[in-house]
């Protein structure tokens, strides 16, 4: 048999064994591609209402670009291992190291070829839908004709180039650094040789477990205790929870499934044997790859969850802009546009508001932050109810109102003492706190204010170091907003009225919608055929083991529960620890933000976690096969 034939036959042999590896590559290559070519359309570039998708696809471009590349090269990791054996043979067979390199060279390129081809082609249809979805979220009413790209084949052909020359050099350290007894023996190598618990281990494990908690202890108290180091904290956060995941998967795991083998005293069942004893015997490449696993989940579900968070949000975040259709902070500025209004018989609501700062002599309803540079202020905000109409507000009660802005900031507690000083001192009780926004930020500085009757408040505005007023005006009819705004423009041309506000915030969350949404979608595209190719080449390693199982009388439907629980294990852990991870940060961004709402993560981490699932029920029904067909 010559060289040629040898290749051809091997390529025919190996081609299941790549079917996932070249459905992702198809994925990966089809996503770059669409990116990049609404990076480089014509029209998206020429029109100013499209810059906000160039930003977006030029950023997911370079994201994209750094993902592939790494998982690409991790996944032919995985199976130049699977192929140890088969390398081994022919060397024995008399193929030299050069010839196998040679071999998985024109396997590579071949594949890269095809898959490449089609990658470009259902990119073109693939651009034209990523366009439709984007538009349809960003709320642009347009349409814009893709056309085919140079541009982004040639930046295509580079990032295929790029991996596929960073594949042939780790394929070549990977054979040059093994012999042919190495090889044999790879795939049947233990890590674990008897199972007494140590010292080492069970300190790992609790080690890991702590650094875990302490991680997520960090992410919910970052804008208190932790504030004066907060630019550092992020960074801390990260390595106590990825070294303290890698740790729990390498030591905490191991540790449990030995009390529980220990405990059963050899006596093991079959699902013992496909189950426990084959996930101890891997425990450390097991943590790596299942910390590599959970990072890559946690980082997806929680971008994912930061452009989910960050559109939830939008409406607080107008308000503190403009809390009504037309805003004004000067005196003169809001009788112009009021006249001007009834001269074109526009008809609108007047909402006016003010503020006034006074001193505070005493505060038992903010909590102290963790700064110590940042201390309690000495004044505070107040404001009239007479503008509000709020019927608690009798007497010396009193609420903080506008609390959606400090966001994680500034804590208090539910009710407490507030002390004011005037013509005289008065003391408020404070009997609650909403965080409905109701002045501008210019007005509040984005912070809490007081709200207390009015007799009170003329009182101590008297005292008041500064007052600021907000005239605030909501049309009848919207339908008569360009006039309006055209009024608004010619008394104040740098007014920005809600409507156009809404406008920019929308188009800002999109551009991180868009690059989050589908970052994201490649994120779980390299996690799910990680595990699944790590999957398959577990299986396919004990298929000695499941021989011998069968030979002593054992039956493929008696193996699938022990099957089942390892394919749960594997998937499983990782989406937990996954979930765990983006909830604590989701948590910590929702403080940030001002929200206070956790459903939209809650809806992230179960879209995620229901497309994740797919991928495991896919690699048990594969894994289910492998073993029936080899017994």
């Amino acid at each position: 048999m010559s060289f040629n034939q040898i290749v051809l036959k091997n390529l025919k042999q190996n081609l299941r064994h790549y079917a996932m590896y070249i459905f992702s590559l198809i994925v990966s290559i089809v996503l770059y591609f669409s990116f990049v070519t609404l990076k480089y359309t014509d029209s998206i570039n020429n029109e100013n209402s499209m810059a906000i998708i160039r930003k977006g696809s030029d950023v997911g471009s370079y994201f994209l670009f750094f993902i592939i590349i790494v998982f690409l090269m991790y996944a032919n990791q995985l199976f130049i291992k699977r192929r140890t054996r088969e390398f081994a043979l022919f060397q024995l067979i008399g193929l030299t190291k050069s010839n196998i390199l040679r071999m998985l060279i024109i396997e590579q390129i071949a594949m890269f070829l095809v898959t490449g081809v089609i990658g470009v082609i259902v990119g073109v249809f693939g651009s034209k839908l990523l366009l439709m979805v984007v538009l349809k979220v960003l709320h642009i009413s347009t349409s814009v004709a893709l056309t085919f790209q140079f541009s982004a084949v040639f930046q295509t052909c580079l990032l295929i180039f790029i991996s596929m020359l960073l594949i042939i050099i780790q394929s070549y350290i990977f054979l040059r650094r093994r012999s042919i007894l190495s090889m044999m023996n790879d795939s049947t190598k233990s890590e674990v040789s008897k199972n007494t618990i140590s010292i080492l281990e069970i300190c790992s494990g609790i080690l890991g477990v702590v650094m875990i908690t302490f991680g997520y202890y960090m992410s919910t108290e970052m804008f208190s205790k932790f504030l004066s180091s907060l630019m550092f904290t992020p960074f801390i956060i990260l390595f106590l929870t990825v070294v303290g995941a890698y740790l729990f998967f390498r030591s905490s795991v191991s540790v449990i499934f030995k009390m529980v083998k220990n405990a059963k005293r050899g006596k093991v069942s079959i699902t013992d044997v496909v189950f426990t004893s084959s996930i101890m015997h891997r425990m450390k490449k097991n943590a790596l790859s299942l910390t590599i696993i959970a990072t890559i989940s946690a980082v997806t579900v929680t971008v994912l969850c930061f452009g989910a968070i960050s559109k939830s949000t939008i409406d607080d975040n107008v308000a503190l802009t403009s809390p009504q259709d037309f805003n004004f902070i000067d005196n003169k500025q809001a009788e112009s546009f009021e006249n001007k209004m009834k001269d074109a018989h526009i008809g609108f609501d007047k909402k006016y508001k003010e503020v006034s700062e006074v001193k505070m002599s005493k505060d038992t309803f903010f909590k102290e932050v963790g700064n110590p540079n940042m201390s309690k202020s000495d004044s505070m905000l107040i404001t009239s109810n007479k503008n509000f109409k709020d019927n608690e507000i009798t007497g010396n009660r009193a609420k903080v109102v506008n609390m959606v802005a400090p966001g994680g900031f500034v804590q208090h507690n539910e009710k407490g003492e507030i002390v004011l000083q005037g013509q005289s001192q008065h003391t408020f009780k404070v009997i609650g706190s909403e965080k409905d926004v109701s002045f501008m930020s210019v007005i509040s500085f984005g912070g809490p204010v007081l709200l207390v009757n009015d007799d009170k408040y003329n009182d101590l505005k008297q005292n008041a170091s500064e007052t600021r007023q907000q005239f605030g005006y909501n049309l009848k009819k919207q339908s008569e907003w360009k006039e309006a705004n055209q009024i608004a423009k010619s008394v104040s041309p740098n007014i920005e009225s809600q409507k156009m506000v809404r406008q920019s915030m929308d188009d800002s969350v999109g551009i991180l919608l868009f690059v989050t949404s589908f970052l994201g979608l490649a994120f779980l595209v390299a996690a799910g055929c990680i595990i699944y190719i790590k999957q398959m080449d577990e299986t396919e390693d004990e298929i000695p083991n499941f021989v011998i199982l069968r030979k002593i009388g054992y039956t493929h439907h008696d193996m699938l529960k022990g099957l089942a629980l390892k394919v749960t294990f594997n998937f499983g852990l990782p989406l937990i620890v996954s979930l765990l991870h983006a909830y604590f940060a989701a948590k910590a961004f929702i403080l940030l933000m001002g929200g206070n709402s956790m459903l939209p993560v809650y809806i992230v981490m179960g879209t995620y976690s229901v497309v994740y699932c797919i991928f495991a029920i896919m690699a048990f029904v594969h894994s289910s096969r492998i073993v029936k067909h080899s017994i």
